[in-house]
């Protein structure tokens, strides 16, 4: 993941997101950084490819950043494109900081968990399914569609 990136020679911010991107590997990581939203590495790539961003470099590491107020409309390509992504904000105020900013991932958007309206598919159905296996096998079945607010329970006895 961070090929020729030894930890002695990394920032510590970039330690900060290594130990960060550790706990979300399977997720692209878009880490706050001042104005922009900036993924690192192999994210970097990417997010470069998918959203026809430059892909730059910061000390060796491959970069790709958008700009923070722009991030729905940025998040919406990725999702689209089947993407999971890891929201990491500062937390605390830059100015007030003693050292490096406090971050860390505060949303963690799948095309699978998306309730956020701008980001649903027009026209076209949104579901979640909740299934619940019983002791004794049966099965409880929730069906919503999260556009539509529509919402079906059904009860499966034999399989």
């Amino acid at each position: 993941m961070f090929q020729g990136s030894e930890d002695r020679t990394l920032t510590p911010m970039m330690l900060q997101y290594k130990r960060i991107k550790s706990k979300y590997r399977d997720s692209i990581l878009l880490f706050r950084l001042g104005d922009f939203y900036e993924a690192f590495f192999e994210d970097a790539q990417t997010i470069s490819n998918v959203l026809q961003i430059v892909l730059t470099s910061r000390n060796g590491a491959p970069m790709a950043g958008i700009p923070h107020h722009a991030l729905e409309n940025y998040l919406k390509k990725l999702i689209d494109a089947g993407y999971k992504v890891a929201i990491c904000d500062q937390v605390e105020d830059p100015k007030k900081a003693k050292g490096l900013v406090k971050r860390e991932v505060t949303r963690v958007v799948t095309p699978g968990t998306i309730v956020e309206e701008n980001l649903l598919k027009d026209r076209s159905n949104n579901y979640m399914i909740f299934v619940h296996r019983m002791k004794d096998g049966e099965l409880n079945i929730a069906q919503v569609d999260i556009s539509t607010g529509d919402f079906l329970v059904y009860r499966v006895k034999d399989m």
